[in-house]
């Protein structure tokens, strides 16, 4: 699958999302005090998204493979940018390091994860970054949200082995160990992002506890569910204070209210002069979207949701626009 956003819808709403709530976050910060870290991928899309958009010049960037590193640093916004080979597993050692080098008090850190093997071992590695923040800092963690293989039925007992859902259940419980919520009902796909949600949300509450003073806690500003290569579930978590500060920036449309509010981002696959077209549109309903053109933009099954999910996302798709640069 191609690292390039613009070639997937889904994937660049939410990272429009993410850089736009990072935006009103720091609205009443001094931004050359802050710091992005993440893996930067190949493209370094997010970093040039955060110095572009928002100001964020202080850029670190990692990954295990020496030559998307050695990509990073040629395609990084700014030559400050410090780009380093290494784990998920290893950053929370180094952020202090990260704080003094770059010379910050605030960071803003996104672990980008893929595949559905080691979700437990993700979120492991995610816990032990939560407890290495500060108040004011954001964490944002990326999941697979696709269901268990099928082929990992075999080792369940055999009276659950041959009921789907049961059997994922079990599975998952397996997998996510003590993060797993025993008392969640797993029904369908489409619980998967309430699930991880809340396995989040136990992983947050443990960690909190940790603070014997009540000095920290996790709140979610924003969880989304999208279908990419893989289904893709995030969510963007404030790190406040004893006494709830700093506040989340409550002037963000998309917010979460708590836990188990999701956006689900499902938008239609369009081209530039459609996407145009569509932006004068916003009040007709899918039938007469459909009169209109003369023709779906999707599905019939998918029509509806789709033509919700453009309405409600349409300003942060992606811009198809030819550039040569010779």
């Amino acid at each position: 699958m191609p690292s390039n956003y613009t070639t997937r819808p889904n994937k660049h709403v939410d990272r429009e999302l993410f850089v736009e709530l990072v935006g009103r976050c720091l609205s009443n910060t001094q931004v050359d005090r802050c710091a992005y870290v993440s893996m930067g991928g190949p493209q370094m899309a997010d970093h040039i998204a955060m110095y572009r958009r928002n100001g964020i010049s202080k850029l670190y960037s990692f990954d295990l493979e020496q030559n998307i590193v050695l990509r990073q640093k040629f395609n990084a916004p700014t030559y400050e940018t410090i780009c380093e080979t290494h784990t998920a597993a290893e950053l929370p050692a180094k952020l202090d390091d990260i704080s003094q080098t770059l010379d910050v008090d605030r960071l803003i850190v996104w672990l980008d994860y893929t595949g559905a093997k080691h979700r437990g071992a993700q979120l492991a590695e995610f816990q032990t970054l939560l407890w290495s923040l500060s108040s004011g800092d954001v964490a944002r963690v990326a999941l697979d949200a696709s269901l268990p293989s099928e082929k990992l039925k075999a080792g369940l007992p055999e009276k659950i082995r041959d009921q789907h859902f049961p059997a994922m259940k079990a599975l998952l419980g397996q997998e996510f160990g003590e993060f797993n919520p025993e008392d969640f009902e797993l029904e369908s796909l489409n619980d998967m992002p309430t699930y991880l949600s809340a396995c989040l949300q136990h992983l947050c509450d443990r960690t909190a506890a940790m603070f014997p003073d009540g000095s920290i806690s996790y709140t979610p500003m924003l969880q989304t569910y999208y279908i990419d290569s893989a289904p893709m579930f995030t969510a963007t978590i404030l790190v406040q204070d004893a006494q709830g500060l700093p506040l989340a920036p409550d002037g963000f449309g998309y917010l979460a209210n708590d836990w188990g509010d999701i956006e689900s981002l499902e938008v239609p696959e369009l081209t530039a002069r459609e996407k145009s077209y569509l932006d004068r549109l916003l009040d007709r309903d899918a039938q007469g979207l459909t009169d209109e053109l003369g023709y779906d933009i999707a599905r019939a099954a998918q029509m509806s949701r789709q033509w919700s999910s453009f309405k409600k996302f349409h300003r942060f798709l992606p811009q198809f626009l030819h550039v040569e640069i010779k």
